[in-house]
């Protein structure tokens, strides 16, 4: 019997299984060079603040390739909760980038902005227009993260760890696609339109369903 999983805490298997997609989409879609991106329990605080604000991770680019890779690199915001809706918005400053060392980037802005602007480039497949899966990675990586306050506040307040890693996992989901059109045999012309109606359960299930039980 596995203990109770923490709030926000993944299961290890399925942690695992993210790792591994995510090990297979570097040989696909996945072409960057990737250091330590570690966060800081000194640099949490100070983006936290006394509000406990959110934080959201954003995902840049170096501007020097490493061993003819672009490298993946990070920076952190604090981010607040805007009116009653469920929004947050960014404070430009404090922003740290997110290295072994966690760095006071507040000063360097424009710096920050390139390099956000560079991951998204190749998120697009503009960088490198020629790699048949360039275009696919939109789908697939998104631009940045919005923190949840449990996952941090657990690891550095309750657990008072002094620094925790960030690393990424793909998650492979087979979704339903409705088709405006019905075809003898499917071919990809892309001629009929496609739509996402559906919630893959779980989550989304009706857990007091007899055909969910």
């Amino acid at each position: 019997m596995s203990s109770k999983l923490k709030r926000d805490q993944i299961p290890a298997n399925q942690a695992k299984n993210w790792r591994k997609s995510f090990k297979d989409e570097k040989g696909k879609t996945f072409n960057l060079s990737v250091s330590k991106i570690i966060l800081e329990k000194e640099t949490y605080l100070k983006l936290a603040g006394d509000s406990e604000n959110r934080v959201r991770i954003y995902l840049g680019l170096e501007a020097d390739k490493k061993e003819e890779k672009y490298e993946l690199c990070a920076f952190a915001v604090s981010a607040f909760l805007m009116g009653s809706g469920d929004v947050y918005a960014d404070y430009e400053t404090p922003v740290f980038k997110l290295g072994k060392k966690n760095e006071n980037y507040s000063d360097k802005t424009k710096e920050v902005i390139e390099s956000i602007r560079r991951y998204r480039k190749w998120r697009s497949g503009e960088l490198n227009p020629d790699d048949e899966s360039a275009d696919e990675r939109q789908y697939i990586y998104p631009t940045a993260y919005l923190m949840t306050k449990f996952e941090l506040h657990e690891i550095f307040i309750s657990q008072n760890k002094q620094a925790a890693e960030i690393d990424f996992g793909v998650s492979k989901t087979m979704n339903v696609m409705i088709y405006s059109n019905v075809a003898e045999t499917r071919v990809e012309d892309y001629s009929s339109e496609v739509f996402d109606f559906g919630q893959p359960c779980p989550p989304a299930c009706d857990e007091r369903s007899i055909y969910n039980s």
